[in-house]
């Protein structure tokens, strides 16, 4: 299970950002001086594979990456 977060900095930026606990969501706001906008309970996998940015401690899970085909 992932834990989603919507994130903007000092400049209204908005992030997108996904991690396996709300902890390393939240480690990583404090970090990076983000606030927390929003927690969505739901998103579409395409949309976290090409727009959120993996926080967790370990390596991003390959059911986030997106397959590509290899040219022969």
């Amino acid at each position: 299970m992932f834990i989603y977060g919507v994130t903007k900095d000092k400049d209204n930026e908005k992030s997108y950002l996904v991690g396996s606990t709300i902890e390393e969501i939240d480690s990583y706001c404090e970090e990076n001086s983000l606030e927390i906008v929003g927690r969505p309970e739901y998103v579409e996998p395409a949309m976290v594979a090409h727009h959120f940015i993996w926080v967790g401690k370990d390596k991003r899970p390959p059911i986030l990456e997106i397959s590509r085909p290899y040219k022969y």
